[in-house]
């Protein structure tokens, strides 16, 4: 069978199924972990007939990691990293930290307690 979502290069047995193609997947967070929901398809036919399997695959979330930096690296894929501040917004943020009050503001009085007025 000769389909885009077969691998190429792949020889299989006559007795095995055809390899799956990863189609989506979701997650579910558990309290030890994740449950990746993985969907596949069989071939493109079986992906056009909705003919979708899934398998749930259960994993702690430092598997879910290595799995994360594995895939990036066999990929050749990095993280995008937080774009830092420019120069104006550090300075901005600088001077809106210099203006906050030196002293915590005061709590209102205790009920039922006398209030004290400043002379």
């Amino acid at each position: 069978m000769n389909d885009e979502l077969q691998p190429s290069g792949v020889k299989q047995k006559s007795e095995q199924q055809p390899p799956l193609a990863l189609v989506g997947w979701t997650h579910l967070d558990m309290p030890n972990g994740i449950d990746l929901r993985v969907e596949c398809a069989r071939s493109r036919i079986a992906l056009d007939n909705d003919m979708i399997e899934q398998q749930d695959i259960v994993m702690t979330r430092n598997q879910a990691l290595l799995l994360a930096r594995y895939l990036l690296k066999v990929t050749g894929q990095t993280l995008q990293e937080d774009p830092k501040p420019t120069f104006w917004v550090r300075v901005k943020q600088s001077l809106a930290f210099s203006r906050s009050p030196a002293r915590p503001p005061a709590r209102p009085a205790a009920r039922g307690a006398p209030r004290r007025w400043a002379s």
